[in-house]
This record gives structure tokens, sequence and C-alpha cells, in this order.
């Protein structure tokens, strides 16, 4: 961390297991152990924010496809007997009577 960045000193508890974990690396990579949190933390944090993101942006893809196909304001009960037919359609198909 470069002296122009602030810092602010945390504390943290770790399950002994885990700070185990971090100290193995930490020493297998010859690095501080608390330079080697602070990158875990911010992988951790910009993973969290993708899959965030992207959950967001496939969410949104699903709501305008039932926009699209006027569904968006269907009850649960509509959803699910729309489940039902389509099974039960792919089943028909792929178990013929």
């Amino acid at each position: 961390m470069s002296n122009t960045e602030q810092a602010v000193q945390v504390i943290v508890t770790l399950p002994k297991e885990i700070y185990e974990r971090v100290a193995r690396t930490a020493a297998g990579e010859q690095q501080q152990l608390e330079d080697l949190l602070s990158v875990l933390i911010v992988e951790g944090l910009d993973a969290h924010a993708t899959v965030r993101e992207l959950l967001e942006h496939v969410s949104g893809q699903y709501r305008a496809r039932l926009i699209r196909e006027g569904k968006l304001d269907q009850s649960a009960d509509e959803v699910l007997q729309e489940l039902r037919t389509v099974r039960e359609q792919i089943a028909s198909e792929l178990y013929p009577s």
C-alpha cells in the first residue's frame, strides 16, 4: 500500500482454520499476512460486485422479456401452471407413451 493512500486499521476475528490457511498462503507467497488479507478482501469485494452486476443484468433481461411477452403481471399461480404445462410437453416429447 502506498504512503499516499489512507488506511484504516480493522480488527477481524477469523476462525482458526481460516487464519492458518491465510498464514500458510502468505508465507508461501512471501507476503505480510496483513497485505494478503487486504488483497483477499479487495478481490472478494470485486467478485461479489461482479456477481451482483451479472445477476442484475440477467434480471433486467428477464424482466424485458416478460414485458415483451405481456407476462410481467402474471400471478404466481399462472406462472406455476405455465411451468407445469411446459414440463408435461417436454416429458411427452422425451418419453412418448
